[in-house]
């Protein structure tokens, strides 16, 4: 009888510490590591700017490098910028218009709808007071592109080589120092967003559109 017993109470108790491991298993058990994102691998921005030979005659150039995001706002930081080049050519100043400047300005973003990203940017353009926007044709730089004019308010266009071209502003008083603008292209092509602005008193935008498709071709 009493070997019965102990019998009996050895199974169950078998049982009871099985269960028990049953149960408690799962929440004794180490949580998997969380798997890392492998980081997204940068594109090198610097085969991507216009070169030397790809500037009209008399430009010269005044810097060419890699941006750092101290450089550039939070806001950008926030939208996926991942890593910028900037390049600017100039010509000599003179004593009447001034200097003429091209500004690129190469970036990549990560996790962005790259055509709500150039509409953004078209829109914060925009918006920058003291300045009326005149539309512009597209180049030939994909579908997401933008281009305008930026003149100074209550300014008459002078046009440009093409004509109609929103390039050199003079002053409505009718004094003769110039009020010169800006034309630009905004384009994307992939995760890069491209900026190619044209100032001064050479700026036209006949020039511009040729740089814009030049640097677009340099995507491949």
């Amino acid at each position: 009888m009493r070997r019965s017993l102990f019998i009996g109470l050895s199974l169950i108790i078998g049982i009871v510490l099985l269960c028990t491991g049953c149960t408690s298993a799962p929440g004794t058990q180490t949580a998997p590591a969380p798997i890392a994102t492998a980081p997204t691998a940068n594109v090198s921005l610097a085969p991507l700017a216009l070169g030397p030979a790809d500037i009209p005659a008399g430009f010269v150039l005044q810097t060419s490098r890699q941006k750092s995001a101290d450089e550039v706002s939070s806001l950008a930081r926030d939208l996926g910028w991942q890593q910028g080049y900037i390049t600017v050519y100039s010509t000599p100043e003179n004593s009447t218009g001034g200097s003429s400047v091209i500004t690129q300005t190469v970036t990549e973003y990560s996790g962005q709808n790259m055509s709500r990203l150039v509409s953004f940017a078209d829109t914060g353009e925009h918006q920058q007071k003291g300045l009326v926007f005149a539309d512009l044709p597209v180049p030939a730089t994909g579908p997401d592109t933008r281009a305008y004019a930026a003149s100074v308010a209550n300014a008459t266009p002078v046009s440009s080589s093409t004509g109609g071209n929103m390039a050199m502003l003079a002053e409505d008083s009718g004094t003769s120092a110039p009020t010169v603008g800006y034309v630009e292209v905004i384009f994307a092509r992939g995760n890069i967003l491209d900026v190619i602005r044209m100032s001064g008193p050479g700026a036209q935008y006949d020039t511009l559109k040729a740089l814009a498709e030049t640097a677009y071709a340099k995507f491949g």
